[in-house]
C-alpha cells in the first residue's frame, strides 16, 4: 500500500495557506471567496453529512441515533465511507424493513461503526486489492479493489459498493461517498463457507472430517490488556514509535477451496470420490497412516487433505506475500513466504514471481513451474473470523511437494512465525508511521519466555534493515524459546539473521537444546576484527567479495543477502543488506531433521541488552556451494 508520508504536512500548511487566503480577502473585499479556491473543505465530517441532506439524511439520521455524529465533528483523524440516501433505502428493503427505527439500537451501532476507521486518513491512492490494514470502529476489515468501467477507474469497497465521489478532505479527516451500504458477514468462517454453494464438496468433507470445529473462534474473551498497562513504559524507539500493549487477542484462518466445478474436472463428483482421491495422493511420512479410515482422525489422508487448505490466521488476497514486499525489498529477486496449514507438520509455500510479475504462486514447482493459484474473481470471502478464497487446481500435499520443499532454502521471517500478528492487525507495512508493540507474557503461542524478557515487536517501516522491513526483538537479561513452524526432512544449514549494535547485549544460543558454539556477541559490527567483512567492490583483489564470503564462513559467518536493502538511509546508508557491516547472518550448524516437524530455537542472555530477531533460514547441503548470494 502506498502511504504519503507527507500527507499531514501539506494538509496543515493547506490549511493555513486558507485562512492566510481569506484573511487578505477580507481586507480587500467585502466579496465572498469563490467557491473553487480549493479542494479541501474546512468542515468536519459530521458537518459535512449535516450540510447535505439531499444526500445523506438517512445517513445522518443513522450517526445522530447511535452518537457516532458527535464523533465525527470532534478532532481527530477519521475515514468516512458515507452511504447516500438510495443506498440505505436499498439497505432497509434487503433486510424487510421500511426504515432506520425498524432495527434495534445495538444493530445500527454496528452499521454505522463499520463505515468508521478512526484513527486514519485513507485516500484511494493508498487502496491494494485486498483487505486494508486497518480496522473498522466494529473491529472489521474491509476489502478494496478497482475496476475500469466506461474508461474510468472505479473504487469498490468488499466488491460491491461502488465509491462515487472519493477523496474529499475534512478538517478530521476524508469521506468517500459509496452506492451500497458495508454489511460485513455476521457469520463465522465455517458458517460462511456452508452458505457457499460452490463448494458444496469441500464443505461436506470440512464437516465429516471435524475440521470446521478447528475454526470458531473468534476472539480471546479472557484477555484483558487492561491487567498488563504497567508493561507501556512509554519509551520512544528511535523510529519514532511507542511502546504498546495489544488490546485484544483475537483468533483468525483461512480456508482455500476447489469448487464442485473444479472437482469434477479431476472426477470427483462426491465425498467418496475426494476420500478415495486423497487415500491416493496425500504423502504419508509415517507409512501406517495410510491404514487410519476414520476420517475425523488427524493422520487419515482426506482429514490430512482438507487440513492442508486451512491456515490458521487472516489472510486476505494481499496478505499471503504483497503485503510483506516493502520497498526494503530488491524487486529483481523472486520472493517466498511460508505459512504453517493446519495438517500437522507441513507448509505451504507462496511466490512471488518478478519475471512474471505474478503473486501468491502456490507450491509452484521448480521443474513444471505449474501452481496453485487463487481465483482473482471469487477471492476474500469474508466471515467474523477469517477469509476463504477459490482455488484452480488440486492443492495437495503429495510426495513431488514435500520433495520440492526438502531441496530448497527455506527462509522464514520472524514475525511470520507468529499468527497473533496477523491476526491483530500489527504485521503490516507503514512508511511514515512506526509502532511498536509490547506482548504480556503468554499472548504468543509458540514462544515462552522468562519474566526478566521483553519481548517486542515492529511493524514494517522505512527506517529499519531488515527482511521484509520489520523488526522482532527482545530486551533485558531475556531467556526466550520459539517454536519454528515444520520443517521438512533433510540435512539442512541452519542460520540466522540479525542487525548488531551497540546495544543488542550478548547470547548463547541453543538449537533443540544443543548449544550452537560459545555465545554471541551480538554488538560487534561485521567489519569487526573478530568477524572480518569486507564491503564488497572496496577490495581490488576480491570484487565480488566472495574470497570474504569463504572466510567469514571459517569463522561462522556470512554476508546478509541481497535481497533487501535500507530505504531510508538514516543510519545504514541505503545499502543492501549483503554490503552492509550492520547486517550479519549467523551459522547456527548442520543438522539433520528426520522427519517433517518443528524445532525449538533457545536464546538465553549473557550480557543485557537486546536481542535482535529478524529470521531464520534452512539451507539443504546439497545447495550450499551453487547457493548464490541471494
Amino acid at each position: 500500500m502506498k502511504k504519503n508520508i507527507f500527507k499531514s504536512m501539506i494538509r496543515r500548511y493547506h490549511y493555513l495557506f486558507i485562512i492566510s487566503l481569506t484573511a487578505g480577502f477580507i481586507f480587500m473585499s467585502c466579496n465572498p471567496l469563490p467557491t473553487d479556491i480549493s479542494t479541501f473543505e474546512q468542515e468536519m465530517l459530521g458537518q459535512y453529512i449535516q450540510n447535505r441532506p439531499e444526500q445523506f439524511s438517512e445517513f445522518e439520521k443513522l450517526l445522530d441515533t447511535t452518537e457516532v455524529m458527535g464523533l465525527l465533528n470532534a478532532y481527530g483523524k477519521y475515514t468516512l465511507f458515507a452511504p447516500d440516501n438510495a443506498a440505505m433505502k436499498a439497505y432497509y428493503a434487503s433486510k424487510g424493513k421500511s426504515s432506520l427505527n425498524d432495527f434495534t439500537l445495538d444493530t445500527l451501532t454496528q452499521i454505522a461503526y463499520d463505515h468508521v476507521i478512526k484513527g486514519y486518513d485513507i485516500t484511494t491512492d493508498e487502496f491494494s486489492d485486498g483487505l486494508m490494514p486497518y480496522l473498522t470502529m466494529s473491529e472489521r476489515y474491509i476489502s478494496t479493489s478497482s475496476k475500469t468501467e466506461d474508461g474510468n477507474l472505479v473504487y469498490y469497497l468488499n466488491d460491491e459498493s461502488a465509491i462515487t465521489k472519493r477523496d474529499v478532505e475534512m478538517s478530521n479527516g476524508i469521506v468517500h461517498t459509496i452506492s451500497v451500504v458495508i454489511n460485513p458477514s455476521v457469520l463465522n468462517l465455517p458458517q460462511s463457507i456452508s452458505t457457499d454453494t460452490l463448494f458444496t464438496i469441500f464443505n461436506q468433507a470440512l464437516i465429516a472430517t471435524g475440521l470446521d470445529k478447528l475454526m470458531t473462534k473468534s476472539r480471546d474473551e479472557s484477555y484483558d490488556y487492561k491487567k498488563y498497562l504497567s508493561l507501556e513504559t512509554g519509551s520512544t524507539k528511535g523510529s519514532g514509535s511507542v511502546d504498546e500493549i495489544p488490546r485484544s487477542r483475537k483468533y483468525g484462518y483461512t480456508v482455500l477451496m476447489e469448487s464442485d466445478e473444479t472437482f469434477r474436472a479431476n472426477n470427483i463428483y462426491n465425498l467418496e470420490d475426494l476420500k478415495a482421491f486423497a487415500a491416493a495422493n496425500v504423502y504419508n511420512e509415517d507409512p501406517d497412516d495410510a491404514n487410519v479410515t476414520d476420517i475425523k482422525d488427524r493422520r487419515n489422508s482426506l482429514n490430512k487433505f482438507i487440513a492442508y487448505h486451512m491456515i490458521d490466521r487472516n489472510l486476505s488476497y494481499s496478505k499471503f506475500i504483497d503485503a510483506y514486499d516493502t520497498q526494503h525489498m530488491i524487486k529483481t529477486y523472486d520472493m517466498y513466504e511460508y505459512f504453517e496449514t493446519m495438517c500437522p507438520n507441513t507448509l505451504l509455500e507462496i511466490k512471488k514471481d518478478r519475471l512474471t510479475g505474478e503473486t501468491n504462486l502456490i507450491n509452484q514447482s521448480s521443474e513444471t513451474k505449474e501452481a496453485v493459484r487463487i481465483n482473482v474473481n471469487y477471492k476474500d470471502k469474508d466471515a467474523t473470523n477469517g477469509v476463504y478464497h477459490e482455488i484452480d487446481k488440486i492443492l495437495v500435499y503429495n510426495i513431488a511437494t514435500a520433495g520440492e520443499l526438502s531441496s530448497k532454502r527455506i527462509r522464514i521471517d520472524a514475525a511470520a512465525f507468529f499468527p497473533e500478528f496477523i491476526n491483530n492487525n500489527m504485521r503490516y507495512y507503514d512508511p511514515a508511521k512506526p509502532r511498536s508493540w509490547i506482548f504480556p507474557r503468554g499472548y504468543i503461542e509458540r514462544l515462552q519466555t522468562a519474566e526478566s524478557t521483553k519481548f517486542y515487536y515492529l511493524n514494517a517501516y522505512g527506517g529499519y534493515l531488515d527482511y521484509q522491513g520489520d523488526e522482532v526483538f527482545l530486551a533485558g537479561m531475556y531467556d526466550f524459546t520459539v517454536e519454528t513452524p515444520p520443517i521438512p526432512a533433510g540435512t539442512y544449514e541452519v542460520r540466522f539473521g540479525y542487525q548488531p549494535t551497540g546495544a543488542r547485549g550478548a547470547a548463547q544460543l541453543y538449537w533443540d537444546s544443543v548449544p550452537c558454539g560459545i555465545p554471541l556477541d551480538l554488538r560487534l559490527s561485521a567489519n569487526d576484527p573478530l568477524i572480518g567483512f569486507v564491503e564488497p567492490g572496496t577490495n581490488p583483489e576480491d570484487p565480488n567479495g566472495f574470497e570474504n564470503d569463504k572466510m567469514l564462513r571459517n569463522r561462522g559467518y556470512m554476508k546478509g543477502p541481497c535481497t533487501f536493502k535500507d530505504v531510508l538511509g538514516v543510519w545504514y546508508g541505503k545499502k543492501i543488506a549483503r554490503n552492509s557491516q550492520q547486517y550479519i547472518r549467523r551459522i547456527l550448524g548442520t543438522y539433520t531433521f528426520t522427519k517433517s516437524q518443528t524445532h525449538i530455537f533457545k536464546v538465553k542472555a549473557v550480557r543485557e541488552g537486546e536481542f535482535m530477531f529478524d529470521f531464520l533460514e534452512f539451507v539443504p547441503i546439497e545447495m550450499i556451494e551453487n547457493e548464490g548470494i541471494e
